[in-house]
This record gives C-alpha cells, sequence and structure tokens, in this order.
C-alpha cells in the first residue's frame, strides 16, 4: 500500500515561519527549557559506583532505581511541561488570536486535564520502558565487562604483556568476551525493536491535546490511534528528526541553553509533520 509522502522541507518552512510570525512562543516554551537544561545535569550514572555489580541483584535493582529516582521524576515532569506547550502551540495553529504566557505550559496541569494527561503519558512511558529490556539488559552486560576488565588489570598489573595461554587469562577472556558481545548484541537488537516502537508513539502528545479539546478518551485508545496514524510514515518521522539533528547537537553544546530559542522551532516542526498526518489520514477515510 502506497502512502503520499510528505514534504518535510516545506514542513521545516512553515515552522520557521510560525515562530518568526509568534515571537511569544518562547515565553510558552520558557519553562519546558528549563527543565531540560536541568535534566542535563542529572547524570545518575556518575552516581553507581562499579561495586553495585557485586550485589545481589535486588539490592543493585533497589540503589539503581534510587539514583534514577529524580532524573525520571524530572524528566516525565518535563514531559508534562512539554505536551502543555504543544496544548497552547496547537491552539495559536487553530486560533492566532489565542494568548500566549510562561503559564500557557501549565495547561495540562489543571484538574480536568491532568489525570487523563498524567495516565496517558505514564502508560507511554510503560509501553517503551518494556520495549527497552533488552537494551538496558545489555548496557548492565557492557558496564559488568568493564567491571571484570578493571578487576583483572588492578590483580595483573604487567597487563597486556600476559601469557595468554595460562588458565586464568583464558577464562578472564572468555568470560570478558562472552558479556561484551552480549552486550552488543543485546544494544543493537534492543535498539531495532525500540526505536519503531518510540516513532509509532510519538504522536500521543499531540493526540492527547486534540482530544482534550473534545472531550475524555482512554489513554491506551490514545497509543492505539497514534500507531495508526504514523503507520506508513515512521521513517519519514524518523527523517524529520534526522534534519533537525544539528539543532539538538547546538543544542548540546550550549548544556541545553539554547533550547530557548530551538525548542519552539523543533516543536512546532513536530507539531506541523503531525496536522499534515491528520489531514492525510482524514483524506484516507
Amino acid at each position: 500500500m502506497k502512502y503520499p509522502k510528505i514534504d518535510l522541507k516545506t514542513i521545516r518552512l512553515q515552522a520557521r515561519q510560525f515562530q518568526a510570525e509568534n515571537p511569544r512562543l518562547l515565553l510558552v516554551y520558557l519553562l519546558p527549557s528549563m527543565l531540560v537544561i536541568l535534566s542535563g545535569f542529572l547524570n545518575p550514572l556518575a552516581r553507581l559506583q562499579d561495586s553495585v555489580l557485586e550485589q545481589s541483584f535486588f539490592s543493585m535493582l533497589a540503589q539503581v532505581l534510587q539514583v534514577y529516582l529524580f532524573p525520571l521524576v524530572v524528566s516525565f515532569m518535563s514531559t508534562i511541561f512539554l505536551a502543555g506547550a504543544a496544548f497552547a502551540t496547537l491552539r495559536l495553529l487553530k486560533d492566532p488570536d489565542t494568548e500566549l504566557s510562561v503559564k500557557s505550559s501549565l495547561a495540562l496541569f489543571a484538574e480536568e486535564r491532568f489525570s487523563q494527561t498524567f495516565l496517558t503519558l505514564l502508560l507511554k512511558r510503560f509501553y517503551l520502558f518494556l520495549w527497552s529490556i533488552p537494551n538496558l539488559v545489555g548496557v548492565y552486560f557492557l558496564f559488568y565487562s568493564n567491571l571484570l576488565a578493571r578487576r583483572f588489570v588492578a590483580l595483573h598489573p604487567e597487563f597486556p604483556k600476559l601469557d595468554l595461554s595460562s588458565l586464568e587469562t583464558e577464562q578472564f577472556l572468555m568470560t570478558f568476551g562472552l558479556y561484551f558481545f552480549a552486550s552488543l548484541i543485546l544494544m543493537i537488537v534492543g535498539n531495532i525493536l525500540y526505536v519503531p516502537q518510540h516513532y509509532a508513539y510519538s504522536q500521543v502528545e499531540f493526540l492527547l491535546c486534540d482530544t482534550l479539546d473534545l472531550g475524555q478518551a482512554k489513554p491506551s485508545q490514545i497509543l492505539k490511534t497514534s500507531r495508526f496514524l504514523v503507520k506508513g510514515y515512521k521513517f519519514q518521522r524518523f527523517v524529520l528528526d534526522l534534519q533537525l539533528l544539528p539543532w539538538y547537537f547546538l543544542n548540546w553544546l550550549t548544556f541545553g541553553i539554547a533550547s530557548f530559542s530551538i525548542l519552539p522551532y523543533i516543536q512546532s516542526s513536530q507539531i506541523i509533520f503531525y496536522r499534515t498526518l491528520l489531514a492525510l489520514k482524514r483524506r484516507k477515510v
């Protein structure tokens, strides 16, 4: 079945024009940008010690969860703020007279909207977490192989000038190789499984915002609709992200400070892509 292509160059041009015509859009993305900057300085891996891998699985899991708890909360809150900014942006696209302010990104924290927003975004995160499990196991194996290598080098300062025929060296190389190559395979397979699912649910926030204006909808239904909407267009959505990659890189170079200007453009591009996608699917139906 052939799907008509979306002109991504036009999408990006429309996003630039939209941002130029609405300079107050920067205010809408002020709070989400601040959370992006904050999350950039949170590195939970730096707080984990190598000794965590020597503990039992449940002790290790408890320590990892403890370290990741605050960054996860910040990340989830930034998702709600971004969805609130998308809500305001969609309203602005429909009605150019919509008033914009810093408080616009708080729109989804309103009592009548928050429960559906929270449950929908939480369900999306849970599904994506399940798809990321092979990748996470691969990362664990990579850390474990790194720990084995450090231990071996500490016990053998003469490394790498070792007798490779010795039983101890052979056992180390076999064990290290097993964990290292298993980690690579799991991370490759994990990403192959995860990336399509990431794009399958990429329209959830925008569908949620449109749904909140129309009435209540089940979180599971919104996720199913996102999968239907993006069917045949995952690759184009991926290409759009590739085209926006220089802006992501610039944001990384500036430690998130550039997000005050970049985030409205990126989000606008994704929202205009969503609206174009919606129009194409409605035409087919």
